[in-house]
């Protein structure tokens, strides 16, 4: 945000017409949206998908473990929940992507240790004071985590190996911290995502981005036009 910001306040005149223009265009896309001329929300397809896995058979059920064990890796966790139990009902889809989520963590947490991201935090005093409080309160961070579903799973999961919390503390979290929101999401998690993920309320949310962006952005030039007159005044 602040480098956009530093975009629309540039003495170029190129950078300011491109940051208008781009700004211009989601404003313009987000109305349109609002007036349900289009669907700004393309994986709305995706969440009533039922992907036809009970045609499979016994593989189907398969299938889809390796596919929740893999894909929330590039995409909502909860998208894929909420296709499970759309294929096998919500019992037998909350099953499966319990397990499938289980197998994702365990690849995250695999990658994480093989890219040596651990190695990255540094070694300052205050890096490595953050990093033993991590580490010693690792299980009851990453389970709270799980269960409030704030955060992208992937993503807290990559924080947690990140941060060098052990294997074990590690899968406990997971294996209790998960079960509330994968719940939640397999009965009723069509209703939530009709209901937050609406083109209303995505379309609302980027217009709130939008708006945003351009406050921070007046805030910024007033608070440069204000130094500039004090370092005149100073130089009078």
């Amino acid at each position: 945000m602040r480098r956009y910001t530093g975009y629309m306040n540039s003495p170029s005149v190129l950078r300011r017409g491109v940051s208008f223009a781009v700004f211009s265009g989601v404003l313009f896309l987000a109305v349109l949206g609002l007036l349900h001329v289009i669907d700004p929300y393309p994986l709305r397809d995706w969440i009533y998908l039922r992907l036809s896995l009970h045609d499979l058979g016994a593989a189907g059920p398969i299938i889809f473990i390796l596919l929740a064990g893999v894909l929330p890796l590039f995409s909502p966790l909860n998208i894929l929940v909420v296709t499970g139990s759309a294929s096998f009902g919500p019992v037998v889809g909350m099953i499966l992507s319990y397990l499938g989520a289980l197998i994702n963590a365990n690849i995250t947490f695999i990658l994480v240790k093989a890219l040596g991201v651990e190695d990255k935090w540094g070694n300052s005093h205050r890096q490595a004071r953050i990093k033993r409080n991590i580490q010693r309160n690792g299980y009851p961070i990453v389970l709270l985590l799980q269960i409030i579903s704030i955060f992208p799973f992937v993503a807290i999961n990559s924080a947690a190996a990140a941060a060098g919390i052990g294997w074990r503390d590690f899968m406990k979290a997971n294996l209790l911290g998960v079960i509330l929101p994968i719940a939640v999401y397999s009965f009723f998690g069509e209703a939530i995502v009709l209901e937050l993920l609406s083109p209303r309320m995505y379309c609302a949310f980027i217009i709130v981005i939008f708006l945003t962006i351009v406050i921070v952005a007046l805030r910024e030039k007033r608070n440069s036009h204000r130094g500039r007159g004090q370092r005149q005044l100073r130089r009078e």
